[in-house]
């Protein structure tokens, strides 16, 4: 059981890592309000908030391509 709670620790952090370090270098047309605004909703959110960013906040950078 502590190690099921382990590896979700750990799957969260690196989640939010991923979703701040994307944040940071992709997204440079938002301002740093909206940049704080996002970065503070991964921190509470965790890993829900990881997996709606990958489905929600990176097809705008797809379109730009």
């Amino acid at each position: 059981m502590s190690l099921l709670i382990i590896s979700l620790g750990i799957f969260s952090f690196i989640s939010l890592l991923w979703v701040t370090y994307n944040i940071l270098t992709q997204k440079k047309s938002l301002s740093n309000m909206l940049m704080t605004i996002w970065i503070i909703a991964a921190i509470i959110s965790g890993v829900l908030y990881a997996i709606a960013f990958y489905f929600f906040g990176r097809r705008q950078n797809k379109a730009n391509y």
